[in-house]
C-alpha cells in the first residue's frame, strides 16, 4: 500500500523572538499624543510612567522611579546629549516639545556599558529629522501655549531641517491678578523651548546630523 504525501509543520525554537535587546520599550509619538495630557501639553515623561515597571515621583513631579531605582539613577538623552534638567514649572511639565519629537525608547535593565553613569535606566529621545522631501509647517493654540513647527528640505533628498518652538504665556494670564495684589506690580512665569536639527545624508550607511535645544 502507497502512503500519500503528508507536511510536517513545526516552529523554529525562537520564532518569537523580534530583537535581542532586553527590557527595551519603545513609544511612537503618534501613541504618546492620544494620551490625555495636563491643559492639552502632550508631556513625554508623564507617559512613560504608564509603563510597566515605572513609578511615578508624585504628582506635579516629572521625575519617575524605573524598578525601585532613585531618581537621580536615571539617564536621560535627547539626540545623545545628556538633559539634566527635564522640567519646567516646578516639576509639572517636561521640557520635551512632543512635536520635534519622532520616538521614545526606554531601557530599564542590561543597557550597554555606553551608556555607563547611571543605575537604574536609560530614556533615549530622538528628534525629527525633518522632511526631506517637502515643506511643510504646524501650529498648535492651547490652553496655555503654543506651538510652532517649521521642516523641509535644504538640498531636496540630500538635507534636510525642522525647526520647532513652544512658549507659554502664563505671564500673560496671571498678569491681571499681580497688578491687583500690589501697587502696580509687574511679574509672570513663562519658559518657552527651541528645538532644531539640520540631517545630511552622506550614503546609504551614512548621515551626518547637528541637533540644538534651547
Amino acid at each position: 500500500e502507497v502512503l500519500k504525501e503528508f507536511e510536517v509543520v513545526a516552529e523554529a525554537e525562537n520564532y518569537n523572538v523580534e530583537s535581542i535587546e532586553m527590557s527595551v520599550m519603545k513609544m511612537e509619538m503618534e501613541t504618546i499624543k492620544k494620551i490625555p495630557a495636563l491643559m492639552g501639553e502632550v508631556d513625554i515623561l508623564r507617559a512613560i510612567k504608564l509603563l510597566p515597571g515605572v513609578q511615578s515621583g508624585g504628582e506635579g513631579s516629572t521625575g519617575f522611579f524605573v524598578r525601585g531605582g532613585g531618581l537621580d539613577q536615571n539617564l536621560i538623552l535627547i539626540d545623545g546629549a545628556s538633559v539634566y534638567n527635564a522640567s519646567h514649572l516646578l516639576g509639572f511639565f517636561s521640557v520635551f516639545n512632543a512635536d520635534a519629537i519622532k520616538n521614545v525608547r526606554l531601557t530599564k535593565g542590561g543597557f550597554p556599558a555606553r551608556f555607563g553613569g547611571r543605575l537604574s535606566s536609560v530614556l533615549e529621545i530622538d528628534m525629527k529629522e525633518g522632511n526631506i522631501k517637502e515643506f511643510s509647517g504646524e501650529t498648535s493654540i492651547g490652553l496655555i501655549a503654543s506651538k510652532m513647527t517649521l521642516q523641509g528640505p535644504i538640498v531636496k533628498d540630500k538635507a534636510s531641517f525642522i525647526v520647532s518652538a513652544r512658549r507659554t504665556y502664563l505671564d500673560v494670564l496671571t498678569q491681571p491678578f499681580i497688578m491687583a495684589a500690589g501697587d502696580g506690580a509687574r511679574g509672570g512665569y513663562y519658559f518657552y523651548d527651541l528645538n532644531a536639527k539640520v540631517n545630511y545624508t552622506i550614503s546609504d550607511k551614512n548621515r551626518l546630523y547637528l541637533s540644538t535645544y534651547t
